[in-house]
C-alpha cells in the first residue's frame, strides 16, 4: 500500500508534534470509526496532543461511536495543530466550513476513487480498491504493529456500514474482516447495536415527517423498464432515498435546497453491477451546485450553494445516458 512506509517514518518522528484527526461532514461510522481508532494508535504510542474534528454534525448511526474516543472530539474546529490527518474524504469541500491553512502538513487516508482535483497531501494512504477508510487503518495497524478492542470495534463499525451491511463487500473486505475476528473475537452483533442509530422521540417524528413530504413531493420518471424517484425535502435526503428503493425505485434522488443545495442519491445492486457509479455522476454535480459531490457506486451525495433543479436533471441525464448504453 503506498504511502505507509511514508507515513511511519513521519510519525516515528513527530511525537513532539500535535494533531487534528478530521472528519467530513456528517461523519458517518467509515470517516469517524476510522479517526477514532487511529486516535487511540496516536495516544497508545506516546502523542500527546491530539483531537479530532468533525464538520458540521455526526451522523446518528456513529454517534455511539463517541464513547470509543481517547481524545476530545470539536465540533467545526480551529485549525491550530502542526499536522492535519483527513480520513474517508475526497475533496476539501467535504470539510466545510473547516479550513485547512496551506502551511499545515497533510495526510490523507481514504478509500474514494480519486478526482481530478484531488485534496494535496503530503503524505497520501489512497487505495480505491477498499470498500471503506477502515480497511485502510486495519492494513496499516498492521503495519505498525497495532491494535486493541476498542479501535477494532471503532473500524468494524466502519466497515459494516461502508458496505451495507456487507452488500458491496469484495474479498479483501472479507479479508480483512476475517483476520480481524481471529485476534478479536467480538461478536458482530455488538457491531451492528453499535451502528444502530441514535434518536430521540422528536428527531424520529421529524425522520418521518420528511419522508412523508417526500413521498407527497415524489415524481416518477419511467426510462425503459427502470423506474427514477425523485423529490425534495429540507432535511433527511438520504432516508428517503433508501425508502423509495425500498417501495420499488431502481434509482432515488432527493435534494434539499435547507442551508445551501444537498443531493443525496441511491441505487440498486443490480445497476452498479451493470456499471453504475453514483459518485462519479455526483462529482460532475459539484460544480453546477458551486460544491462538492462523490460517493460511492450504489450511494453518493453533493453539497454547494445554489441550482438544485440544474444538477437533478444533470443527474438524471447521466443516469438515462447510462441505462442507454447499458440496455
Amino acid at each position: 500500500m503506498k504511502g505507509k512506509l511514508k507515513l511511519k517514518r513521519f510519525l516515528d518522528s513527530s511525537k513532539e508534534k500535535s494533531f487534528l484527526l478530521l472528519c467530513h461532514h456528517n461523519a458517518d461510522p467509515d470517516s469517524l470509526g476510522s479517526a477514532i481508532a487511529f486516535a487511540r494508535f496516536l495516544r497508545a504510542k506516546g502523542f500527546e496532543r491530539v483531537k479530532i474534528g468533525v464538520a458540521q454534525s455526526v451522523s446518528s448511526y456513529a454517534k455511539r461511536l463517541l464513547t470509543l474516543s481517547p481524545v476530545p472530539i470539536e465540533r467545526n474546529p480551529a485549525v491550530e495543530e502542526d499536522v492535519v490527518i483527513i480520513f474517508d474524504t475526497s475533496s476539501l469541500e467535504q470539510l466545510e466550513p473547516i479550513e485547512v491553512p496551506k502551511e499545515k502538513l497533510v495526510i490523507l487516508i481514504d478509500h474514494h476513487v480519486e478526482k481530478e482535483k484531488p485534496i494535496k497531501a503530503d503524505i497520501a494512504v489512497v487505495d480505491s480498491s477498499r470498500t471503506s477508510t477502515a480497511e485502510i487503518v486495519w492494513e496499516l495497524f498492521k503495519y505498525f504493529r497495532f491494535a486493541d478492542e476498542e479501535s477494532i470495534k471503532a473500524l468494524l463499525a466502519g466497515i459494516v456500514t461502508d458496505t451495507a451491511n456487507f452488500r458491496f463487500a469484495n474479498a479483501k473486505t472479507f479479508k480483512a474482516v476475517s483476520e480481524i475476528l481471529e485476534r478479536f473475537p467480538l461478536q458482530m452483533g455488538e457491531i451492528f447495536q453499535l451502528v444502530a442509530p441514535v434518536t430521540d422521540e422528536n428527531t424520529d417524528n421529524a425522520r418521518r415527517m420528511a419522508v412523508l413530504k417526500a413521498c407527497q413531493r415524489l415524481e416518477l420518471k419511467k426510462f425503459r423498464r427502470y423506474i427514477i424517484a425523485i423529490s425534495k425535502v429540507s432535511a433527511y435526503e438520504s432516508y428517503a432515498c433508501k425508502v423509495f428503493l425500498q417501495l420499488g425505485a431502481d434509482v432515488a434522488i432527493v435534494g434539499s435546497e435547507k442551508k445551501g443545495v444537498r443531493i443525496s442519491a441511491r441505487a440498486k445492486e443490480n445497476l452498479i453491477k451493470k456499471g453504475l457509479h453514483l459518485g462519479k455522476i455526483m462529482e460532475k454535480v459539484g460544480p453546477i451546485i458551486d460544491g462538492s459531490g462523490g460517493g460511492h457506486a450504489g450511494a453518493a451525495g453533493a453539497n454547494g450553494k445554489a441550482n438544485l433543479d440544474k444538477a437533478i436533471k444533470l443527474i438524471i441525464k447521466e443516469i438515462e445516458n447510462f441505462l442507454r448504453e447499458v440496455d
